[in-house]
């Protein structure tokens, strides 16, 4: 009887002892992968330091690069300069990118970076305004119905402050008129074709009251710059019809064969830098914005602005009559006269014009408004890391005024 108690106690210990050790190692073993995890991450945290870096290079730097020379001694500018080659993209306007490279060259653990530079695009809607724009209206006009897609006799009913009833007015006017009442300083609502339409301060206070929104929630004229797109939603007309933002059916409560599905245009939009176009990396809805592409006053203004932006989009990529590049596939527009000879010969020849007035409205390389959107990937033992920020330049020094690290879709991890 003893030895057998002996034998079960001796058992149980073991037992003991087997699960202390099993759980010693498994616990070791997950702080090993810890460890692990860790020292990746900090190694990945180091290559998007090392991805700033080089886009600062390249941006505090693009303009002391030499413009392309057909006799030019390209190993000689490799050695002086590494970066020479994305750096003169840059300055001509064109998307320029790095790597991806290892951080060590002798080490091919040591990681992968890889950094997109480009001219951010979208108009700066602060500058879409009376005191912005002596155009401005035309430009919300072309934005709304043209590439929102809103019919331009489309009406809603809204309430009339002036007049304290409800009133029909066309979206357009209403949209237009509200926006330039929030950002102006002034408590006048503004007038569109003889629509008293705007909405200063004292129509969101009724608003609010008649819908009782709660003092959070109460949101009034900013009476200056908006800081962020979002803030669109809070304006009248665009509140009541957010997929004029977003993108959907304007009126889903009529008949679905009556129903008008609308483009969203927050994505046209900055609120920093220039409502100039940036012609050598654009979208075609950025150009149809544009006086003297669109030509309001003829009656098929939108069929012959899509024709001169084929053109313009087209000619870019047709080799122009004097020395270029021919390593690239496409040569940037070098100024407004420039872009007219190469529209017009486009095609061996062609009836297609830019007006004059657009000349005011395009730029064709960096300047003191341009606003950088930087892209920065790294990846080190199958840990990525991404950045996306956007900055500018100012007396040699790239300041930052977005830095956003794994944006909701981008980040990949996992510790090996």
């Amino acid at each position: 009887m003893r030895r057998a108690s002996a034998l079960l106690m001796a058992l149980w210990i073991i037992a003991v002892l087997s699960i202390m050790v099993l759980s010693f190692a498994s616990e070791a073993h997950i702080q090993t992968g810890i460890n692990v995890y860790v020292r990746e991450r900090n190694r990945v945290n180091r290559l998007v330091d090392a991805g700033r870096i080089l886009a600062e290079v390249v941006i505090s730097d693009y303009s002391s690069v030499s413009e392309w020379s057909e006799d030019e001694d390209a190993e000689q500018l490799f050695e002086d300069d590494r970066w020479y080659k994305v750096k003169r993209d840059l300055k001509i306007g064109r998307p320029c990118v790095i790597g991806p490279i290892l951080v060590d060259e002798e080490n091919p653990e040591s990681g992968t970076v890889k950094v997109e530079i480009r001219i951010t695009r979208g108009l700066n809607i602060n500058e879409l305004t009376p005191d912005g724009d002596k155009n401005w209206r035309l430009r919300w006009e072309i934005l709304l119905t043209k590439i929102c897609g809103i019919p331009e006799d489309y009406e809603v009913e809204a309430y009339d402050s002036q007049h304290h009833s409800r009133s029909h007015f066309k979206l357009t006017n209403l949209l237009i008129a509200s926006f330039a009442d929030w950002v102006d300083a002034d408590d006048n609502a503004t007038s569109v074709d003889g629509e008293d339409c705007g909405a200063e301060s004292n129509w969101y206070e009724e608003e609010y009251e008649d819908t009782k929104v709660d003092d959070e929630d109460k949101r009034y004229p900013r009476n200056g710059a908006i800081p962020d797109i979002k803030e669109l939603s809070y304006i009248r007309g665009f509140r009541d019809f957010p997929v004029v933002l977003t993108g959907g059916v304007l009126n889903p409560e009529d008949d679905p064969k009556d129903q008008i599905t609308v483009r969203g245009i927050a994505d046209m939009f900055n609120t920093l830098g220039s409502a100039k176009v940036y012609v050598n990396d654009c979208t075609r809805d950025e150009l149809l914005t544009v006086p003297g592409i669109f030509n309001e006053e003829d009656e098929e203004d939108l069929e012959k602005s899509t024709e001169v932006i084929d053109a313009i989009l087209g000619a870019k990529s047709e080799e122009p009559d004097y020395d270029v590049d021919m390593s690239l596939n496409w040569w940037q527009y070098k100024d407004f006269q420039d872009l007219q000879q190469r529209v017009s010969d486009y095609g061996g020849g062609s009836s297609v014009q830019v007006g004059m007035e657009a000349n005011e409205y395009l730029l064709f390389k960096p300047d003191d408004t341009t606003i950088f959107e930087i892209t920065i990937e790294c990846e080190s033992m199958g840990m990525t890391r991404s950045v996306r920020a956007k900055a500018y330049l100012k007396d040699k020094e790239v300041r930052y005024v977005e830095w956003e690290e794994d944006p909701v879709g981008d980040r990949k991890e996992s510790a090996q």
